[in-house]
């Protein structure tokens, strides 16, 4: 028997273009509104060493720890989650979501230009022994990958705007609620 869909909005793009921060202004508008949404950090899901050599961002274990983590949101009343992280591909996205039972997700990409991308990655400089210069690659990398190979459903542009626009900008365009016919609130 399937149960109620569960309306997951994962918010991605490359390192430092908004993600969890984007992610906690949702949450807090949710919960202003009265909605019951759970927040993940797919990055914190991940943070566990070794890593298999088939696996190299520990894509499987983030996936098997969001579905270990909603079934315990889920039991404290948690009607919706969003998901901050890089998701790459349409099958990385349908990894995760297959660890939610009944999910339907939704993937916002997030987007910013090469410079504030460059600036917002040093300007935070909180990985602890990151190699900023790698960082920036890779989120330069990651971004031309995204321009090119689209995976999500839409694009937030995030220049110039702060962050409360940004995540008005991202719950209107997904209205990622009201398409599953599910309310977030209990």
């Amino acid at each position: 028997m399937r149960g109620h869909p569960v309306p997951i909005l994962f918010i991605s793009g490359p390192p430092g273009v908004g993600k969890t921060t984007v992610a906690w202004e949702i949450f807090g508008q949710l919960v202003d509104a009265g909605d019951a949404p759970a927040l993940v950090d797919l990055d914190l899901l991940g943070a566990c060493r070794p890593v298999p050599g088939d696996d190299p961002y520990n894509e499987r274990m983030k996936a098997r720890n969001l579905g270990a983590m909603w079934r315990n949101y889920r039991a404290a009343g948690a009607r919706c989650v969003l998901a901050a992280g890089v998701v790459e591909s349409r099958d990385g996205l349908a990894m995760y979501a297959d660890a939610v039972p009944n999910a339907a997700a939704v993937l916002c990409r997030l987007h910013t230009g090469q410079e504030e991308l460059a600036a917002r990655i040093v300007g935070r400089g909180r990985e602890r022994g990151a190699d900023l210069d790698k960082l920036t690659r890779r989120a330069a990398e990651l971004s031309a990958q995204f321009e090119r190979d689209d995976v999500a459903d839409f694009r937030v542009d995030t220049d110039g705007r702060d962050v409360a626009e940004v995540a008005r900008a991202v719950l209107a365009a997904a209205d990622w609620l009201r398409t599953t016919g599910v309310s977030a609130r209990s």
